[in-house]
């Protein structure tokens, strides 16, 4: 529960009858209500822009995400699984048996461990490189008013953005902690109290790609349609 007290108390010295006056204002805030509001603050921002204005920097923020925070040891799974089995998918693409075939050693070991300095650094690099490359994107030039799905998705977006980073946040400050790390006010008062969302996370993610990918599809026979003959 992060707690901001705004009082201020002041005597009058004007008049002998004017009491002690003291005005207060207390605000509390649950972790899940702090989150819900910087999730708000994305989601305003990408329906005013439009889903193609924040395409380029989910893109990267998910990036981000899956390589540096609780996705990184998933990704060393799927390369290892990917090569200790490429024999065996090999030998079932010529017609031998894939059980014959023995299984290569993990190309990454599975208890490497990436220093958290370098992973915060590796994701703040891929959000500015996706926020460098958004105003050069090709999907860059449409307004959010002339496309139906333009705002919500932007919406949607802009919301997925603003949770992968409250979540990345989150994890690096408990791993900086853990670690023998001082903490910071009132940097600790607001994430201290977050909520771990990293188990939704990713199923957010695939119904983005979802989204995205049904759009693009639907769009296909528009996009592979000859282009009209100059006049």
């Amino acid at each position: 529960m992060l707690t901001v007290d705004l009082s201020e108390q002041f005597l009058s010295s004007r008049t002998l009858f004017a009491p002690l006056a003291q005005i207060g204002i207390t605000l509390q805030l649950s972790g899940v209500t702090l989150l819900l509001i910087f999730m708000a603050v994305g989601a305003y921002a990408g329906w005013n822009q439009g889903v193609r204005a924040v395409l380029t920097l989910t893109l990267a923020s998910v990036l981000a995400y899956v390589t540096t925070v609780s996705g990184g040891n998933q990704v060393v799974g799927v390369i290892n699984r990917f090569y200790t089995n490429g024999p065996r998918f090999l030998a079932f693409i010529i017609g031998n048996d894939p059980d014959s075939v023995a299984p290569l050693d993990p190309l990454i070991s599975p208890e490497l461990q990436v220093p958290l300095f370098f992973r915060f650094a590796l994701f703040i690099a891929l959000v500015l490189l996706g926020w460098f490359f958004s105003s050069r994107a090709p999907w860059k030039g449409g307004v959010a008013g002339n496309e139906p799905l333009a705002q919500p998705l932007g919406l949607y977006a802009g919301a997925l953005i603003s949770l992968l980073w409250s979540s990345a946040a989150w994890v690096f400050y408990q791993e900086y902690l853990f670690n023998g790390g001082v903490s910071f006010e009132p940097v600790n008062s607001v994430l201290s109290i977050l909520p771990d969302v990293r188990t939704v996370i990713p199923s957010l993610i695939t119904i983005f790609f979802i989204i995205l990918f049904g759009i693009l599809f639907l769009s296909l026979p528009r996009l592979l349609a000859p282009a009209p003959p100059k006049k």
